[in-house]
């Protein structure tokens, strides 16, 4: 059994994650998605004590950095001109725009990052098995692909090294031969596994029938009553986007930053949505406390 937020039933998990990309390319207030970003910071923080994380933060800073410093330069669109940079305008709306882009993106991957944490592969499955079978288990297959290959050639590495064999040292031919000759064991390792899997599988009658799935999961009053707030947060959300609310006008001047009552309505539901994994985790640290 699953505890906390990892217990909830796959749909409403699912939902969930939608619901945060959905609104991380539709609101571009840089205070609404700072916040989102705050939040899923402490989302992931709450999964794995932040382990998987803290392997991104680099990465992010420096994507999040490189878009920021670079956009106002490669776009000259805008009317409020910090300065010329080779005959070409530095504007106050470009940079606003790669603060917002870069924000946005931060987002997204912080999502993923927790979306490979918690849905994992057979929850992925019933969540879409039921539509779209061949797809999800193909989907499945190739999210599980990247990071299997990365685990094993680590492993062929360390045999290899013993051997005496190294990508680490060396001329750039010794280097390149001792790569091919790894990532030929990786390749043959991978295609024998995959025929293994493949008869596995036809013995085993895949997709004659109608699939049941691995682990039966209901939903239950918890879940429906999660899946109904988060719900209509969600269309609180949209329907105050579709007003102006929570977004701000870039191009072709930079509209204002002023925050309206509505703006603040939206940006508490937007909060407490992507805070719905905190509030459970929360939920249950307090029934922990209270029943020790």
């Amino acid at each position: 059994m699953e505890n906390g937020f990892r217990g909830y039933h796959p749909f409403v998990l699912f939902f969930y994650y939608v619901c945060v990309g959905v609104l991380a390319m539709y609101f571009n207030h840089p205070l609404f998605l700072l916040v989102a970003c705050l939040v899923l910071i402490g989302v992931n923080s709450t999964h794995d004590k932040g382990k998987a994380l803290k392997k991104w933060i680099p990465m992010l800073i420096g994507m999040s950095t490189i878009i920021i410093l670079v956009n106002p330069f490669l776009n000259s669109r805008g009317t409020t001109i910090f300065f010329y940079f080779r005959g070409k305008q530095v504007t106050l709306e470009a940079t606003m725009y790669g603060i917002v882009m870069a924000l946005s993106l931060v987002i997204i991957l912080l999502m993923f990052i927790s979306f490979n944490l918690i849905l994992n592969g057979n929850k992925f499955l019933f969540v879409f098995s039921k539509f779209l079978p061949k797809t999800a288990f193909l989907t499945m297959l190739v999210i599980r692909f990247v990071p299997l290959l990365k685990r094993r050639f680590d492993e062929i590495n360390d045999v290899q090294r013993i051997r005496g064999m190294t990508i680490a040292s060396g001329t750039i031919r010794e280097r390149a031969k001792s790569a091919m000759v790894m990532l030929q064991i990786l390749l043959t390792w991978s295609l024998e596994e995959a025929i293994e899997t493949a008869d596995s599988m036809k013995a085993r009658g895949y997709g004659i029938g109608k699939r049941s799935p691995y682990v039966p999961y209901k939903m239950d009053k918890r879940d429906k009553g999660w899946l109904l707030t988060l719900m209509l947060l969600f269309s609180v959300c949209i329907a105050g986007g579709i007003f102006g609310y929570g977004k701000i006008i870039i191009y072709p001047e930079l509209g204002t930053l002023q925050f309206y009552l509505f703006d603040w309505v939206m940006l508490v539901c937007m909060t407490l949505l992507m805070s719905f994994p905190l509030l459970v985790e929360g939920r249950e640290q307090v029934k922990w406390k209270f029943s020790m």
